[in-house]
């Protein structure tokens, strides 16, 4: 082996050991948690290179962790090469070298004009039945974290970042509350799909704010306890979402078809 080869093997390795002592349990779990969700978000493009993470006291919001927690995952972070603080405060997003470290972990597919209406009419029926469950069987607990989150939410109306970090939060409390695993699992699939289309469109501060709504319809109808409420509120959501998406697509061959014309 020459030199270069074995020093590169040694860096894989150095690289892969830091990892696998990063990605070990930690006593709460919490920090984890959150390291786990930055990295399904900068996998799916919700989070590209570049990005800036909200503040800390938002994402100690966001995320309902400690101060503790927080630096905690932000250093596990930093070792996977995925997130850096730079000079001056704030922590960003990468240039994502590591990117293929972050191998899919689960099924993620790609979103395209032809499979839209099969992927949303595929959340509604799975996401339906998880808020169903979600009424039925919501704590106090499970309440109280879910009006955080609308409190969180209503502090990020101008941070698309912040907002996307959330709202896959949302959903996926949403999932663990339902307490059906495959359920959880197949929404989470679901959701990943068309990801970096749907970042587009929250780029909108707009759909931010009538998210919050929709989020927060969701949340009163679990807290009642009215499953039937609870599943309207989610199928109104849905169709928004998929709407903006739909728009975000339909903006794309627009945009393609004008260069295809000028390109003759």
């Amino acid at each position: 082996m020459s030199k270069i080869s074995a020093r590169s093997a040694g860096t894989a390795k150095v690289r892969l050991q830091a990892i696998a002592g990063v990605l070990q349990p930690v006593s709460t779990g919490v920090a984890q948690s959150m390291v786990n969700r930055i990295l399904d978000l900068v996998r799916t493009g919700m989070l590209r290179s570049g990005d800036r993470l909200p503040s800390e006291r938002d994402l100690i919001e966001i995320f309902g962790i400690s101060r503790p927690s927080l630096r905690e995952a932000i250093r596990a972070l930093s070792t996977l090469g995925v997130v850096e603080t730079r000079h001056g405060g704030g922590a960003y997003v990468t240039d994502l070298e590591a990117r293929t470290l972050l191998a899919p972990l689960d099924f993620f597919l790609s979103l395209s004009q032809s499979n839209l209406a099969d992927v949303f009419e595929s959340r509604r029926i799975v996401e339906i039945e998880i808020v169903r469950k979600a009424a039925l069987n919501a704590t106090t607990e499970d309440v109280a974290i879910l009006n955080g989150m609308l409190v969180a939410h209503e502090k990020v109306l101008t941070d698309p970042v912040g907002f996307r970090i959330l709202d896959a939060r949302f959903h996926a409390q949403l999932s663990q509350i339902a307490g059906n695993s495959v359920l959880e699992r197949i929404a989470y699939g679901l959701y990943n799909m068309g990801l970096d289309i749907r970042r587009r469109a929250t780029e909108d501060v707009a759909l931010i704010h009538r998210s919050l709504g929709e989020h927060t319809a969701i949340v009163r109808a679990i807290e009642a306890g009215d499953g039937p409420a609870a599943v309207h509120a989610i199928a109104f959501h849905l169709d928004h979402i998929e709407a903006s998406t739909r728009a975000v697509m339909e903006e794309d061959v627009a945009a393609f078809s004008r260069r295809a014309r000028a390109e003759k």
